[in-house]
């Protein structure tokens, strides 16, 4: 319990300060729903909510796995190399500097709008800061182990596997851990575009029609779908952190 109560305080400071603006600036509901009006729906709608809910997860599930494991293994491959580094290094700045929404449409016009055009649109979001991080493990490396490591003369494949991945390991979590929190972007950006499933698509078609408390119960539970998978992420990334070797 006193683990859990730190964490329900902003959550329940945030609900009154919500309740308090909706009464005292007497905001018409289909503007912004009182928080009862919301659990109302949220209630009521909860099968049609976890249908939506359940693409979104694995969309978000998905895209974050894949999208990992892309930019873990492209960071290996050019890891050890500073030439490949410089000739790729480009293309994943610009695959992150295009707006997200610029992709999505020719994602859609590609791969169709189902499952593999969010799947992409995740794992490209996904994927450069795992790469990014990674490779930041890899330049992470110690020089005064270089030198040790010139002296021994081990082979640059037991190297690789015993010294320089194991510490580059941390940081790909710590990237893991921010793609976490944008997974969702992919996911929702997708079902924008195009969709017929997905809390995405719930939200912006309760939005035209004027279903505000509807909106507003689909919202809530992306941020809990999105905390749930951050929070596992989370937790498995500190036991990398435990595990790792020190630098000193």
């Amino acid at each position: 319990m006193s683990r859990i109560l730190p964490h329900v305080w902003p959550l329940v400071f945030l609900i009154a300060l919500w309740w308090l603006v909706v009464i005292i600036f007497d905001v018409p509901h289909f503007i912004l729903p009182a928080p009862d009006r919301v659990a109302l729906t949220l209630l009521t709608s909860l099968p049609l909510l976890g249908g939506h809910a359940l693409t979104t997860g694995l969309e978000m599930i998905c895209g974050l796995m894949l999208g990992s494991a892309i930019g873990f293994s492209v960071a290996c491959l050019i890891g050890d190399s500073k030439r490949l580094q410089k000739l790729t290094m480009p293309a994943l700045v610009i695959s992150q500097a295009l707006p997200v929404f610029a992709i999505a449409p020719i994602l859609m016009l590609w791969l169709g709008y189902g499952f593999a055009s969010k799947l992409a649109m995740t794992t490209l979001i996904v994927f450069f800061p795992v790469t990014a991080s990674t490779l930041a493990g890899f330049r992470a490396f110690p020089t005064s182990w270089d030198t040790t490591f010139q002296t021994l003369r081990p082979k640059a494949s037991k190297l690789f596997w015993y010294v320089r991945l194991p510490l580059a390991i941390p940081y790909a979590m710590s990237g893991v851990r921010v793609a976490a929190s944008v997974a969702p972007i992919g996911a929702v950006v997708g079902e924008w575009v195009g969709s017929s499933s997905g809390l995405g698509y719930l939200m912006l078609h309760a939005n035209g029609r004027g279903q505000t408390d509807l909106m507003f119960a689909a919202l809530l539970v992306l941020c809990v779908e999105a905390l749930v998978i951050w929070s596992l992420v989370n937790r498995l990334s500190r036991q990398f952190d435990q595990n790792s070797p020190s630098l000193s």
